[in-house]
Parts: C-alpha cells; sequence; structure tokens
C-alpha cells in the first residue's frame, strides 16, 4: 500500500453564532503562510466589527492564513455572509452578517486564487497543529509596542506567491473556486459595504484610542 505524499487535515470554522460553518482543507505540510498584520486597515475592520479584543493582539496585529481559496469551504450559512471594504479599494474583508465574527480578507475577483483566513476565531492549538507555528510580520510602523525582534515578512515575496497562485489558478480553474464567490459570474456573494470618509474617519479615531491604551497596558 502507498502512503499519499501530502494528507488533507481539516481545521473546522464556526462564527460566534453558529449560523456559519466551514473548514479549512490542508495539506501536511502547508502550503499557505502565516502572517501578523498591522496594518491601519486590519485595524479598522476590526474596529468596524467592534471585535478589536477578538481581532488584535498586543500589538495590535490581525493573525492571518494566507492560501488558496479553493481550500476553504463553507458549508452552512453561505447567506450570512457579509462584506466591507474599508478603503474603497479592491480588497474585500468578509465577516458574518448576525454576529460579525470575521471570516477573511479577498481580492475582489476569484480571478486571484488568493485568500486571507482570519484567524482569531479558530483554536489555537489546533491551527498551531495544522497551519505550524511560523510567522511573519507585516505593516510594523502601525503596530503597538516593541516588533523590533520580530520576523518580517519580504514584500517582494509575497507579491510572487500571489502572482504564482494566480498563474496556477489560469490553468487550473478549480483553484479559482471559492465559497465567498458564485461560481458561474466570479462575482461575491455578498455586496461589498463601502464606508463613507466620515465613518472611516470615526474608526480611525477608536484605532487610535485603541493603541493608546495597549501601549499604555504594555
Amino acid at each position: 500500500m502507498t502512503s499519499t505524499a501530502n494528507p488533507s487535515q481539516v481545521l473546522e470554522f464556526q462564527c460566534q453564532c453558529g449560523a456559519i460553518q466551514g473548514a479549512v482543507h490542508e495539506t501536511a505540510p502547508p502550503t499557505g503562510r502565516r502572517l501578523v498584520c498591522h496594518c491601519n486597515d486590519c485595524q479598522a475592520f476590526a474596529h468596524y466589527l467592534g471585535k478589536e479584543k477578538l481581532m488584535l493582539d498586543d500589538h495590535a496585529g490581525t493573525h492571518v492564513y494566507q492560501m488558496d481559496s479553493s481550500k476553504f469551504t463553507i458549508n452552512k450559512g453561505q447567506d450570512q455572509l457579509a462584506c466591507v471594504t474599508v478603503t474603497g479599494g479592491p480588497l474585500l474583508r468578509w465577516y458574518c452578517a448576525t454576529c460579525k465574527t470575521p471570516i477573511a480578507n479577498t481580492l475582489s475577483s476569484t480571478r486571484f486564487a488568493f485568500l486571507s483566513l482570519i484567524l482569531s476565531g479558530f483554536d489555537r492549538g489546533k491551527t498551531d497543529a495544522l497551519l505550524g507555528r511560523e510567522v511573519e510580520h507585516v505593516a510594523i510602523p502601525s503596530g503597538v509596542g516593541e516588533l523590533g525582534k520580530v520576523r518580517t515578512a519580504n514584500m517582494p515575496g509575497m507579491l510572487w506567491n500571489l502572482l504564482v497562485r494566480t498563474i496556477k489558478a489560469r490553468f487550473n480553474p478549480e483553484l479559482k473556486k471559492s465559497p465567498l464567490f458564485d461560481d458561474t459570474t466570479g462575482k461575491p456573494l455578498a455586496v461589498p459595504v463601502k464606508l463613507e470618509p466620515a465613518e472611516r474617519l470615526a474608526i480611525d479615531e477608536k484605532a487610535d484610542i485603541y493603541r493608546e491604551v495597549l501601549a499604555e497596558i504594555k
């Protein structure tokens, strides 16, 4: 009997209210990339949802896993999906419309077979076991506290990974599949909410105060 070279493993997902349930299907070793993003937009998303204590770590970072979108499935609650663009740009940030649990970040089209899964709602032990413990940090200047010794991600390398995923998806349409988009049209399953400038300004003010609080605690 021959063994599978890259056996599939499953990391289950459920939002806080249980309306949305799904799973990550990853190989061993994992093919994605664990990151902690400290950018202002990720912080704004956390405050938009009112989930900053859930989503942001002690350095105001959001833990994510960049992966092929086809490896994430939703078996319940696609009609409960919602998304927002905090900048008005092509990056969509997904969450449960009912309980505001964050789910993932994607670009606005399945042309890019890419999904940045937000890990705050997952069990830490199971996440480490399946996705590994190695973490890189991005957008450090927007973070809080001493981050000078953390491992930073190489931006050209990140862009290269995105390009490789995009090219592979062109030759394999299965890789373009995403539970957040319509398979036929490639359009997002929820109409993106676009923040007005005044809304974003108010959120940024909350984020400033929250960073000050974190800095005082540290």
